[in-house]
């Protein structure tokens, strides 16, 4: 149960970090060089990412992997460990 809550947080924050850097999937996935249909299905949390897919969402969104796992819903789950 951990590791789906665990991925259903990283999802989410694909999905808000996307929004707020106002990318679209397409734009997004172009910029990560991953597929739109990809990009989706782990936004909609139906597939897994990995970190090397994450480190490409990162470089997409041009922030740091510091930035990415810097939010409050990740350091809650980590305190509930």
């Amino acid at each position: 149960m951990p590791n789906r809550t665990f991925n259903k947080i990283i999802c989410q924050r694909i999905a808000d970090l996307r929004k707020q850097h106002n990318l679209t999937l397409e734009q997004l996935a172009y910029q990560s060089g991953i597929s739109k249909g990809g990009l989706s299905e782990i936004e909609k949390n139906m597939k897994e990412p990995r970190a090397y897919t994450i480190i490409k969402i990162c470089t997409g969104l041009g922030i740091t992997m510091k930035d990415f796992f810097d939010f409050k819903e990740i350091n809650d789950f980590m305190n509930e460990l």
